[in-house]
């Protein structure tokens, strides 16, 4: 299953049990019936996310149904699917950073940490960093450093072994 997938399943449960049903062309109208259209936008993006070959997307189905933070959220998962599952963009130059995105500041990643019970303020963080001992940014727009959240927990998940904080 692919990341943008499995994240729009996070977010509508409901469409779990629908996921596979662009394989059999007769269950398609079953599993869009009863669905809103948001809920359907978003079932037929997994379908095109989990089988581009022989799926397509409609993207006007963005235009007539999604606004807003699901329109957001809906280009946010296209641009994930082709950088993370795809790999077709493999040196990012774009990014739709918004509050609440999934990407954090040093400060940021710093009080994240803190907030694992690991010791971290900016200042040792940044520290660690010029050293190499934290992960390269993901992406640096105007100069300020920015980690995924993956990156972010990785990197906690590390320093939780190598302090012997592992569960």
């Amino acid at each position: 299953m692919k990341n943008a997938t499995r994240r729009i399943l996070e977010t509508f449960p409901i469409l779990k049990d629908k996921v596979h049903a662009f394989e059999n062309r007769q269950q398609v109208h079953e599993a869009l019936t009863g669905l809103d259209d948001v809920q359907a936008t978003f079932l037929q993006l997994v379908w095109f996310f989990e089988d581009p070959e022989n799926e397509t997307f409609n993207m006007g189905l963005l235009y007539r149904h999604l606004d807003n933070e699901w329109l957001e959220f809906a280009l946010e998962l296209m641009t994930e699917y082709f950088r993370r599952d795809t790999y077709l963009i493999q040196k990012p130059t774009y990014s739709l950073i918004r509050e609440g995105a999934d990407y954090k500041s040093m400060s940021q990643f710093a009080d994240y940490l803190s907030e694992q019970g690991l010791r971290y303020d900016r200042q040792k963080l940044n520290l660690y960093f010029e050293r190499g001992k934290v992960p390269q940014p993901d992406l640096v727009v105007g100069g300020i450093k920015y980690w995924s959240k993956e990156t972010v927990q990785n990197y906690e998940e590390q320093e939780k072994i190598r302090v012997g904080q592992a569960q």
